[in-house]
Order: C-alpha cells, then structure tokens, then sequence
C-alpha cells in the first residue's frame, strides 16, 4: 500500500508549490497571476466606471445650464392675476346669438351687418356659450370631480338634486357644483 507521499512523488506534484504562492520550479509566478489579473480587471471597471460618471455629469451640467440661460420669459403670476385673458372675458361676456334692438324688436349682430343676423345657436352649442339642458342661459359651472362644464347653474343644480347626480357629458358621479365667476 501507497502512502501518500509515494503517490505524490510518483505524480510529481509539489505540493509545496501548490499552496506556497511564490517561484514555481520553473521560476515563473504562476500563483501570483489570478490575483493581479484580477486586481488589473478592478482598475479597468472602476476607470470605466468612472469616466462615464464624468461624462453623465457633464452632460447634466450642460442641460441645467442650457435651461437656465433660455430666451424664455419668465411669467410670474400672482395670486390676484385673473386665470382667464381679457381677450377670452370679453368673448365669454359676448353672450347670445343676437343683440336685440329694444325699439325696433329686429335682432342684429354684433359685427355691425345691415341684415338681420343669422341664429347659430347650435354653433354657440358648439363653441362652448349655451347650456346644454336649457339652450337658454349661458355656461356658468362646472362639476366637481369631472370638471365638466356644460350647464348653467340652474340646470347643474338640478341635476345634482335629482336621484341620479351624474355628469350630463361622462355619467360620473357629481360630488359638488362650482359656479364660474367672471369679473
């Protein structure tokens, strides 16, 4: 029976070399080698890294910078601004189809046309001026959590007291009416 120092001698492994990480017999640094390949594949990662961190960085400077210094003018709204233009307030208080003339009973536009004007009540519809219910007052609310404005506030109150209280345009369910004021 073999010990184990006969099979090592007869398999010419030293095992001295195996675990001692110094010269081989040869006289190279074969047990030195994993740890610098790995130590040279650290650096490479963390340089990479590194200098994609440097560019990503550049780049966000660089965009920050770009906004800050835009030809945009800035617009500060303060909280007494009204929300809608005077140019929209003068074409929401524009209401109806004709200006009746109180004298003569003609109904006349307000483009100043000779002839009588033309009744585009469902171009008013569409443009967004006459409640939807009544077709006779103009839109002054809105419901709460759709936003939806459609009626008037005679015609969304009742809506919301009747059994149903679903918005006329989604049939989602109201939860409150707002009305709209203009100055």
């Amino acid at each position: 029976m073999y010990s184990m120092a006969d099979l090592a001698k007869s398999r010419s492994v030293d095992l001295a070399t195996r675990i001692n990480l110094t010269l081989t017999k040869t006289g190279h640094l074969l047990g030195w080698y994993p740890a610098i390949s790995l130590l040279a594949r650290l650096v490479a990662y963390v340089s990479i890294l590194a200098f994609m961190l440097i560019i990503v960085l550049i780049i966000v400077r660089y965009m920050t910078y770009s906004e800050e210094e835009g030809n945009e003018v800035e617009i500060r709204a303060a909280e007494t601004d009204q929300l809608l233009p005077r140019k929209a307030l003068s074409l929401l208080f524009s209401y109806g189809t004709c200006n009746k003339d109180l004298e003569s009973g003609n109904c006349s536009t307000g483009g100043g046309g000779g002839g009588g004007g033309k009744n585009s009540s469902s171009e008013e519809l569409y443009d967004g001026k006459i409640c939807v219910i009544c077709y006779d007052e103009e839109r002054n609310c809105f419901y709460v959590p759709c936003g939806h404005c459609a009626t008037c506030y005679v015609c969304a109150q009742r809506i919301f007291n009747s059994e149903n209280k679903v918005c006329p345009v989604c049939r989602r369910f109201i939860g409150k009416i707002r009305k709209l004021f203009a100055p």
